[in-house]
Protein backbone atom coordinates (compact mmCIF):
# COMPACT_ATOMS: atom_id res chain seq x y z
CA UNK A 1 0.00 0.00 0.00
CA UNK A 2 2.54 2.48 0.85
CA UNK A 3 4.89 1.86 -2.29
CA UNK A 4 1.65 2.49 -3.96
CA UNK A 5 0.68 5.74 -2.52
CA UNK A 6 4.41 6.39 -3.65
CA UNK A 7 4.03 5.80 -7.44
CA UNK A 8 0.36 7.64 -6.85
CA UNK A 9 2.55 10.77 -5.25
CA UNK A 10 5.10 10.48 -8.04
CA UNK A 11 2.94 10.68 -10.73
CA UNK A 12 1.14 13.40 -9.36
CA UNK A 13 4.05 15.56 -9.10
CA UNK A 14 5.53 14.41 -12.41
CA UNK A 15 2.66 15.59 -14.10
CA UNK A 16 1.04 18.58 -11.75
CA UNK A 17 3.07 21.10 -13.83
CA UNK A 18 0.77 20.52 -17.05
CA UNK A 19 -1.89 20.85 -15.30
CA UNK A 20 -1.34 23.82 -15.35
CA UNK A 21 -1.17 25.23 -18.82
CA UNK A 22 -4.22 25.25 -19.82
CA UNK A 23 -6.38 28.45 -18.73
CA UNK A 24 -9.48 26.71 -19.56
CA UNK A 25 -8.78 23.20 -20.05
CA UNK A 26 -7.78 22.32 -24.01
CA UNK A 27 -11.43 21.63 -24.49
CA UNK A 28 -12.52 25.12 -23.25
CA UNK A 29 -9.80 26.42 -25.34
CA UNK A 30 -11.02 24.90 -28.45
CA UNK A 31 -14.45 25.94 -27.80
CA UNK A 32 -13.66 29.74 -27.34
CA UNK A 33 -11.61 29.67 -30.45
CA UNK A 34 -14.11 27.83 -32.55
CA UNK A 35 -17.18 29.40 -31.45
CA UNK A 36 -15.42 33.25 -32.10
CA UNK A 37 -14.73 31.99 -35.66
CA UNK A 38 -18.92 31.38 -35.96
CA UNK A 39 -20.19 34.61 -34.87
CA UNK A 40 -17.48 36.81 -36.91
CA UNK A 41 -19.51 39.52 -39.38
CA UNK A 42 -20.78 37.86 -42.61
CA UNK A 43 -18.29 39.46 -44.34
CA UNK A 44 -15.88 37.33 -43.15
CA UNK A 45 -17.29 34.08 -43.66
CA UNK A 46 -14.76 32.67 -45.90
CA UNK A 47 -12.77 33.05 -42.50
CA UNK A 48 -15.01 30.46 -41.00
CA UNK A 49 -13.21 27.53 -42.90
CA UNK A 50 -10.15 27.76 -40.21
CA UNK A 51 -12.54 27.09 -37.38
CA UNK A 52 -11.31 23.29 -37.63
CA UNK A 53 -7.79 24.12 -37.63
CA UNK A 54 -7.86 26.83 -34.89
CA UNK A 55 -9.89 24.62 -32.40
CA UNK A 56 -7.35 21.82 -32.70
CA UNK A 57 -4.14 24.51 -31.97
CA UNK A 58 -6.35 26.47 -29.71
CA UNK A 59 -3.50 25.11 -27.06
CA UNK A 60 0.12 25.43 -29.02
CA UNK A 61 1.04 28.70 -27.35
CA UNK A 62 0.69 26.41 -24.10
CA UNK A 63 2.30 23.31 -25.77
CA UNK A 64 5.68 26.00 -26.34
CA UNK A 65 5.95 26.63 -22.50
CA UNK A 66 7.92 23.05 -22.29
CA UNK A 67 10.62 24.36 -24.72
CA UNK A 68 10.30 28.32 -24.45
CA UNK A 69 10.50 29.54 -21.12
CA UNK A 70 10.38 32.90 -22.07
CA UNK A 71 6.47 31.89 -22.81
CA UNK A 72 4.54 31.22 -19.63
CA UNK A 73 4.56 34.57 -18.60
CA UNK A 74 2.56 35.51 -21.41
CA UNK A 75 -0.50 33.36 -20.02
CA UNK A 76 -0.95 35.68 -17.15
CA UNK A 77 -0.98 38.83 -15.35
CA UNK A 78 -1.17 39.57 -11.63
CA UNK A 79 -2.54 42.58 -12.22
CA UNK A 80 -3.74 43.03 -8.49
CA UNK A 81 -0.30 43.28 -7.63
CA UNK A 82 0.11 46.99 -9.15
CA UNK A 83 -0.71 49.56 -6.58
CA UNK A 84 -2.64 51.39 -9.95
CA UNK A 85 -4.72 48.69 -10.59
CA UNK A 86 -5.74 48.41 -7.05
CA UNK A 87 -6.19 52.35 -6.91
CA UNK A 88 -8.14 52.30 -10.43
CA UNK A 89 -5.46 53.98 -12.55
CA UNK A 90 -3.69 51.34 -13.85
CA UNK A 91 -0.70 52.11 -16.10
CA UNK A 92 -1.10 50.09 -19.63
CA UNK A 93 2.20 51.40 -21.59
CA UNK A 94 4.41 48.68 -20.23
CA UNK A 95 7.56 50.66 -20.84
CA UNK A 96 5.73 53.06 -18.18
CA UNK A 97 5.59 50.24 -16.09
CA UNK A 98 9.16 48.68 -16.46
CA UNK A 99 10.41 52.24 -15.77
CA UNK A 100 8.81 52.11 -12.18
CA UNK A 101 8.72 48.53 -11.39
CA UNK A 102 11.94 47.17 -13.35
CA UNK A 103 11.60 44.74 -15.96
CA UNK A 104 12.10 41.40 -14.27
CA UNK A 105 9.01 42.51 -11.65
CA UNK A 106 6.82 43.23 -14.45
CA UNK A 107 8.17 40.09 -16.59
CA UNK A 108 7.40 38.07 -13.19
CA UNK A 109 3.76 39.26 -12.97
CA UNK A 110 3.21 38.58 -16.16
CA UNK A 111 3.04 40.30 -19.74
CA UNK A 112 -0.38 38.80 -20.65
CA UNK A 113 -1.72 42.15 -22.09
CA UNK A 114 1.50 43.02 -24.28
CA UNK A 115 1.52 39.29 -25.63
CA UNK A 116 -2.08 39.75 -26.86
CA UNK A 117 -1.72 43.25 -28.21
CA UNK A 118 1.43 41.80 -30.07
CA UNK A 119 -0.35 38.91 -31.87
CA UNK A 120 -2.82 40.88 -32.92
CA UNK A 121 -0.21 42.64 -34.63
CA UNK A 122 1.46 39.78 -35.94
CA UNK A 123 -1.93 38.53 -37.35
CA UNK A 124 -2.74 42.13 -38.93
CA UNK A 125 0.71 42.28 -40.64
CA UNK A 126 -0.18 38.18 -42.17
CA UNK A 127 -3.24 39.84 -42.91
CA UNK A 128 -1.84 42.25 -45.15
CA UNK A 129 1.08 39.79 -46.57
CA UNK A 130 -2.12 37.37 -47.00
CA UNK A 131 -0.20 35.09 -45.76
CA UNK A 132 -2.45 31.72 -44.80
CA UNK A 133 0.07 30.32 -42.79
CA UNK A 134 1.13 33.09 -40.82
CA UNK A 135 -2.42 34.28 -40.31
CA UNK A 136 -3.28 30.50 -39.15
CA UNK A 137 -0.42 30.69 -36.39
CA UNK A 138 -1.17 34.05 -34.97
CA UNK A 139 -5.12 33.53 -35.17
CA UNK A 140 -5.09 30.46 -32.88
CA UNK A 141 -2.69 31.75 -30.59
CA UNK A 142 -4.32 35.19 -30.20
CA UNK A 143 -7.59 33.17 -29.57
CA UNK A 144 -5.79 31.50 -26.62
CA UNK A 145 -4.49 35.05 -25.03
CA UNK A 146 -7.55 36.35 -24.91
CA UNK A 147 -8.76 33.09 -23.55
CA UNK A 148 -6.29 33.18 -20.92
CA UNK A 149 -7.06 36.91 -20.13
CA UNK A 150 -11.01 35.95 -19.48
CA UNK A 151 -10.06 33.34 -17.37
CA UNK A 152 -10.29 34.88 -13.61
CA UNK A 153 -7.24 33.41 -11.80
CA UNK A 154 -5.13 34.15 -14.58
CA UNK A 155 -5.80 37.55 -13.49
CA UNK A 156 -4.68 37.30 -9.79
CA UNK A 157 -1.68 37.08 -7.72
CA UNK A 158 -3.91 34.56 -5.60
CA UNK A 159 -3.79 32.37 -9.04
CA UNK A 160 -3.89 29.02 -6.87
CA UNK A 161 -5.99 30.01 -3.64
CA UNK A 162 -2.47 29.64 -2.32
CA UNK A 163 -2.88 32.80 -0.60
CA UNK A 164 -6.16 31.74 0.88
CA UNK A 165 -5.99 28.26 2.15
CA UNK A 166 -7.54 27.03 -1.50
CA UNK A 167 -4.64 25.51 -2.60
CA UNK A 168 -5.62 23.62 -6.12
CA UNK A 169 -8.89 25.99 -6.83
CA UNK A 170 -7.04 26.71 -9.91
CA UNK A 171 -7.64 23.24 -11.52
CA UNK A 172 -10.28 22.01 -9.32
CA UNK A 173 -12.02 24.99 -11.37
CA UNK A 174 -10.33 25.79 -14.89
CA UNK A 175 -10.35 22.27 -15.89
CA UNK A 176 -12.09 19.71 -13.98
CA UNK A 177 -15.51 21.59 -13.13
CA UNK A 178 -15.34 23.21 -17.03
CA UNK A 179 -15.24 20.04 -18.45
CA UNK A 180 -18.12 18.54 -16.43
CA UNK A 181 -19.93 21.11 -17.74
CA UNK A 182 -18.46 22.06 -21.37
CA UNK A 183 -21.80 20.74 -23.47
CA UNK A 184 -23.31 23.55 -21.58
CA UNK A 185 -20.56 25.94 -22.12
CA UNK A 186 -19.90 25.20 -26.20
CA UNK A 187 -24.04 26.32 -26.54
CA UNK A 188 -22.99 30.26 -25.70
CA UNK A 189 -23.02 31.76 -28.99
CA UNK A 190 -23.51 36.02 -30.13
CA UNK A 191 -22.59 37.90 -32.51
CA UNK A 192 -24.33 41.07 -31.50
CA UNK A 193 -21.16 41.85 -29.35
CA UNK A 194 -19.00 41.87 -32.01
CA UNK A 195 -17.12 45.13 -33.07
CA UNK A 196 -14.18 47.22 -34.57
CA UNK A 197 -11.59 47.98 -31.44
CA UNK A 198 -10.22 51.15 -31.77
CA UNK A 199 -8.04 51.08 -28.70
CA UNK A 200 -6.93 47.45 -28.78
CA UNK A 201 -4.66 47.70 -25.57
CA UNK A 202 -7.20 49.31 -23.43
CA UNK A 203 -10.00 46.83 -24.93
CA UNK A 204 -7.58 44.29 -23.60
CA UNK A 205 -6.94 45.56 -19.99
CA UNK A 206 -10.69 46.30 -19.73
CA UNK A 207 -11.56 42.40 -19.79
CA UNK A 208 -8.49 41.38 -17.53
CA UNK A 209 -10.05 43.73 -15.16
CA UNK A 210 -13.71 42.94 -15.16
CA UNK A 211 -11.87 38.94 -15.32
CA UNK A 212 -10.34 39.90 -12.33
CA UNK A 213 -13.09 41.20 -10.76
CA UNK A 214 -14.73 37.75 -10.55
CA UNK A 215 -12.38 36.07 -8.58
CA UNK A 216 -13.78 36.89 -5.29
CA UNK A 217 -16.56 34.65 -6.85
CA UNK A 218 -14.75 31.61 -7.43
CA UNK A 219 -12.98 31.33 -4.56
CA UNK A 220 -16.24 31.74 -1.86
CA UNK A 221 -17.80 29.14 -4.30
CA UNK A 222 -14.91 27.14 -3.83
CA UNK A 223 -14.85 27.82 0.25
CA UNK A 224 -18.82 27.20 0.30
CA UNK A 225 -18.28 24.28 -1.55
CA UNK A 226 -15.49 22.83 0.44
CA UNK A 227 -17.65 23.54 3.72
CA UNK A 228 -21.45 21.66 2.42
CA UNK A 229 -19.29 18.48 1.36
CA UNK A 230 -15.97 18.41 3.23
CA UNK A 231 -14.47 17.35 -0.33
CA UNK A 232 -12.35 19.09 -2.85
CA UNK A 233 -12.95 16.21 -5.06
CA UNK A 234 -16.69 14.94 -4.41
CA UNK A 235 -19.83 14.83 -7.31
CA UNK A 236 -21.57 16.71 -4.52
CA UNK A 237 -18.79 19.27 -4.04
CA UNK A 238 -18.37 20.05 -8.06
CA UNK A 239 -22.48 20.42 -8.15
CA UNK A 240 -22.16 22.92 -5.69
CA UNK A 241 -19.14 24.97 -6.39
CA UNK A 242 -20.44 24.85 -10.41
CA UNK A 243 -24.09 26.26 -8.64
CA UNK A 244 -22.49 29.56 -7.51
CA UNK A 245 -20.10 29.76 -10.49
CA UNK A 246 -22.37 28.99 -13.65
CA UNK A 247 -23.19 32.47 -14.53
CA UNK A 248 -19.78 33.82 -14.14
CA UNK A 249 -18.19 30.86 -16.04
CA UNK A 250 -20.84 31.52 -18.97
CA UNK A 251 -20.01 35.24 -18.61
CA UNK A 252 -16.84 34.64 -19.50
CA UNK A 253 -17.05 32.29 -21.88
CA UNK A 254 -18.97 34.44 -23.99
CA UNK A 255 -17.47 37.07 -23.26
CA UNK A 256 -14.24 35.67 -24.48
CA UNK A 257 -15.69 34.56 -27.97
CA UNK A 258 -17.08 37.84 -28.17
CA UNK A 259 -13.80 39.40 -27.41
CA UNK A 260 -12.12 37.35 -29.74
CA UNK A 261 -14.13 37.88 -32.43
CA UNK A 262 -14.04 41.60 -32.31
CA UNK A 263 -9.93 41.18 -32.55
CA UNK A 264 -10.06 38.84 -35.25
CA UNK A 265 -12.27 41.20 -37.23
CA UNK A 266 -9.95 44.24 -35.89
CA UNK A 267 -6.83 43.16 -37.68
CA UNK A 268 -8.95 42.13 -41.03
CA UNK A 269 -10.22 45.64 -41.02
CA UNK A 270 -7.06 47.40 -40.28
CA UNK A 271 -4.95 44.78 -42.93
CA UNK A 272 -7.21 45.98 -45.37
CA UNK A 273 -10.00 44.05 -45.65
CA UNK A 274 -8.25 41.94 -47.67
CA UNK A 275 -9.99 39.18 -50.03
CA UNK A 276 -10.25 35.87 -48.35
CA UNK A 277 -9.52 34.36 -52.30
CA UNK A 278 -5.99 36.15 -52.16
CA UNK A 279 -4.84 34.50 -49.27
CA UNK A 280 -2.84 31.47 -49.79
Amino acid sequence: MKIHSKIKLSFIIIFLPLSFIYSWGAKGHTIINENAVQILPKEMNSFKVWKNYLGQHASDADIRREADKTEAPRHYIDIDFYKEFLNGQMIENKGELISKYGDSTVTSKGILPWATLQTLNNLTEAFKEKNRDKILIYAADLGHYVADGHQPMHTTVNYNGQLSNQKGVHFRYEVTMVDKHINTLKQILDSSNVNFISNPLNFIFNYISNANSVNVVLLDGDKLAHSESGSTESDDYYRIFWSRTKYISETQFKTAEEDLASLFYTAWVNAGRPAFTDIN
